[in-house]
C-alpha cells in the first residue's frame, strides 16, 4: 500500500513539474545521499543524527519534488540486502520528501539558483514548514506498520511517534538549511557538502565512541548479575526483562539519554544487594535488599545515581511503600519508572503474557504504581517496544 502510494504520489509530481532539469544538482547530491547512508544514524538523546535526512530536507528547495524524490528514494536500493525492508523505506522516503516539498510550495518557497539573492529568514520558515510536513507524514507511515503489529490506538501511536520525529526533523532543517545556503546562494554548489557533511560524521564518529563507553561500562555489571543468578535462578533474565522494559517507559517519557541509561542501569542492578544478604529470611532479603545495593557496588563511581533510584524503587505512589514512605511526585522518577519496569518485568518472568502484565501494572497504578508511567509502559507496548522472554 504504501508502496502504491508513492508510485502514484512520484507519478503525479511527474506529470506536474517534469523530469527534473538540473542534473548535475542531482547526480552531486545522490552521491553525497549515498556517502551519507553508509553511516547509520546516531541518536543525542531524543535526537538522531542523521546526514542522509539532511541532505533529503536540503533537497527540496535545491532540484524540487521530483528531484528530491530521486535523491531521498534511489540510494535505499544501492544496499540491497533486504529487499523487502529496502522497498517499504524507499517508499516512505520518496513520500515524506513529496509531502514537504508539497508544503514548501505552500507556504511560497522557491527553488533556487546559483548565485540568486534569498529572504534568509523566509527560506528558513519555509524549510521548517516542509520538514514538519515530512515529521509527520514519517510519524503517520510508522505508526501505521507499528499499529498493524499490535492492539494500539492508532491516535496513540501516531502522538508518541510525533513526539520522537519533530526533534530528528529540526536537527535536520537546521543543517539542511546551511547545505543549502552555501549550495546555491553561496555558489560552492556540491562542494558545500565539503563543509557541512564532515562536521555531521564527527558528531556521529562521537555518539559511536560513547556507545562503546557504554557497553566497555556496563560489562563491569555483568559478573553481579551472574552471581545472582547463580545464587537465585532466572534473576539474569528478569534483570534483561525489567531493564529493558524502564529504557522503554523512560524514553516514552521523553527523558534525555544520560536519564534513560541510569534508569536502566538501576532496573538492571534492583536487585543485585540480595547477595550481601545471602541466607537472610526471604522477608529480611526484601525489605533490606535495596539498601544492601550499596554493600556490594557502591565502589562503582558511575553506579551513584543509579543506587539512589534503587534505594527508593519500593516506594509507592499512596505512601504505603518503604523505606521512607514517600508518597507522589516525593519519589523520583526514575524510581517511580523502575517500579512499573519491576511489577511488569516480575509478572511476565513469572509466566504472564505481556499485555497482561502491562493490564496488571494499570490495576496497580494511582496507589502502587505511578500512573504516567503506567501510561508510558502502554504506549510502549503498543508500540512493540517491550522485551520479550528469550527462548530457554
Amino acid at each position: 500500500m504504501v508502496s502504491a502510494a508513492a508510485i502514484v504520489a512520484y507519478a503525479v509530481a511527474i506529470a506536474t513539474y517534469g523530469l527534473p532539469e538540473r542534473l548535475t544538482w542531482i547526480a552531486a547530491l545522490l552521491v553525497v545521499a549515498f556517502i551519507a547512508g553508509l553511516r547509520r544514524p546516531q541518536a543525542v538523546g531524543s535526537v538522531q543524527v542523521s546526514v542522509s535526512g539532511v541532505v533529503q530536507i536540503a533537497a527540496i528547495p535545491l532540484v524540487g519534488p521530483v528531484g528530491a524524490g530521486l535523491v531521498a528514494a534511489f540510494p535505499v536500493f544501492l544496499d540491497r540486502r533486504e529487499p523487502v525492508k529496502d522497498v517499504f523505506n524507499a517508499a516512505q522516503r520518496l513520500l515524506l520528501v513529496l509531502a514537504g516539498a508539497l508544503v514548501y510550495e505552500l507556504v511560497d518557497g522557491e527553488y533556487l539558483s546559483p548565485g540568486e539573492a534569498i529572504d534568509p529568514l523566509g527560506l528558513a520558515a519555509q524549510m521548517g514548514a516542509a520538514a514538519l510536513a515530512a515529521a509527520l507524514t514519517n510519524a503517520i507511515l510508522l505508526a501505521g506498520v507499528l499499529q498493524l503489529s499490535s492492539a494500539g490506538s492508532l491516535r496513540t501511536i501516531t502522538r508518541d511517534m510525533l513526539r520522537q520525529v519533530i526533534p530528528d526533523y529540526l536537527s535536520y532543517v537546521i543543517a539542511g538549511y546551511l547545505l543549502t545556503i552555501l549550495w546555491a546562494p553561496a555558489r560552492m554548489e556540491w562542494s558545500a557538502a565539503l563543509f557541512v557533511l564532515p562536521s555531521l560524521f564527527v558528531i556521529q564518529w562521537g555518539l559511536q565512541q560513547y556507545a562503546v563507553e557504554w557497553a566497555t561500562r556496563h560489562q563491569i555489571l555483568a559478573p553481579f548479575v551472574r552471581a545472582l543468578d547463580t545464587r537465585h535462578p532466572g534473576a539474569a533474565e528478569e534483570s534483561r526483562l525489567v531493564s529493558d522494559a524502564a529504557a522503554a517507559i523512560a524514553t516514552g517519557l521523553s527523558l534525555p539519554a544520560p536519564a534513560v541509561d541510569e534508569v536502566a542501569t538501576a532496573a538492571r542492578i534492583r536487585h543485585v544487594g540480595m547477595l550481601a544478604l545471602d541466607g537472610a529470611p526471604p522477608a529480611i532479603m526484601h525489605r533490606d535488599h535495596a539498601a544492601a545495593a550499596r554493600r556490594v557496588v557502591g565502589s562503582v563511581d558511575f553506579l551513584s545515581g543509579p543506587l539512589e533510584l534503587v534505594a527508593a524503587h519500593h516506594e509507592r505512589v499512596d505512601g504505603e511503600g518503604g523505606p521512607d514512605g514517600l508518597r507522589g511526585a516525593e519519589i523520583p522518577l526514575g524510581s517511580r519508572i523502575v517500579a512499573v519496569a519491576d511489577a511488569w518485568g516480575t509478572a511476565v518472568a513469572g509466566g504472564r503474557s505481556r499485555v497482561a502484565a502491562v493490564r496488571y501494572c494499570e490495576d496497580l497504578a494511582g496507589s502502587a504504581l505511578d500512573q504516567a508511567c503506567v501510561a508510558a509502559l502502554r504506549r510502549a507496548w503498543e508500540r512493540d517496544l517491550l522485551p520479550e522472554v528469550a527462548d530457554s
